[in-house]
């Protein structure tokens, strides 16, 4: 069965997100439907982006993406086909993919020529959908390359010239309120080259990555005594993550709440020789 996942801001409560799967289902009634998330904050692309890219690859090869952010057929130019990893996505040509996706990857994009009878993002998905179920690809846009899509480069992590620090930025606050940097651990490995670091975020310095949540000094005091502390983490995507040990968002708060750490604010790696 092929399958069709779904990444929107359109939330749980309204009729958005099953009118989407009603229209998909009746046009393919043969393909199963996964939501990915409803939850993205709203016209979010990073956050959409990073979402997606945590999920993607637990799929089988040849499912299709839908991303319904940011992403209304008159609010934007153009709409993308780009297949990676033998996986489809289907996106409005608005950085989504640039996060997703870089240069070195291998991929093939197509942006898409819009038929008459497609008055909406979903109907145009569905209409590439179907073309992509039956392997026929002709007709549907031009074959373009990765550079000419919109890129959203004040969203990736940049490394200064003399490599001595890395300036990243919060993409995405997870469900437990820990910020999610797009500084990977691989950019930061290649970088360091074992030289000792020192993190910035905002007025707070931390010269410390965590190996996992519960990796602390217990011989000094007890790990009870580090609940609500600030650390971080390589999270389970190898992004670096500003986390609070043990916060309950709800009761505690969380970086945002606590720190004053909001989306898109500045955190910097300096290395030190």
């Amino acid at each position: 069965m092929s399958i069709i996942t779904l990444t929107t801001d359109y939330g749980i409560k309204d009729h958005f997100a099953a009118s989407v799967k009603g229209k998909i289902l009746s046009a393919l009634p043969a393909v199963q439907i996964i939501d990915i998330s409803h939850c993205i904050d709203l016209y979010n692309v990073a956050n959409a982006s990073y979402v997606l890219f945590g999920a993607y690859k637990s799929f089988p090869e040849g499912t299709i993406h839908m991303v319904l952010v940011e992403a209304e057929m008159f609010d934007q130019t153009s709409f993308l086909l780009t297949k990676f990893d033998n996986h489809y996505f289907l996106t409005a040509n608005n950085g989504t993919i640039s996060l997703l996706a870089t240069e070195e990857d291998k991929t093939e994009i197509i942006d898409l020529t819009i038929p008459d009878g497609c008055n909406d993002t979903i109907s145009l998905y569905t209409f590439v959908a179907e073309h992509i179920l039956k392997a026929n690809f002709e007709g549907l846009g031009q074959a373009i390359a990765y550079q000419d899509c919109e890129q959203l480069i004040e969203l990736r992590a940049k490394v200064s010239d003399d490599e001595n620090s890395i300036k990243g930025a919060i993409i995405y606050e997870d469900h437990y309120g820990n910020a999610v940097t797009n500084i990977t651990k691989e950019l930061f490995q290649k970088i360091r080259k074992g030289r000792k670091y020192q993190i910035n975020a905002s007025r707070y310095r931390i010269s410390r990555i965590n190996e996992f949540y519960a990796d602390f000094n217990t011989q000094t005091k007890s790990i009870r005594e580090y609940e609500g502390e600030m650390m971080f983490i390589f999270n389970d995507l190898d992004f670096l993550q500003m986390s609070i040990y043990k916060s309950n968002p709800d009761t505690v708060g969380n970086v945002r709440t606590l720190f004053g750490l909001n989306y898109r604010d500045t955190i910097i790696v300096e290395f030190i020789e």
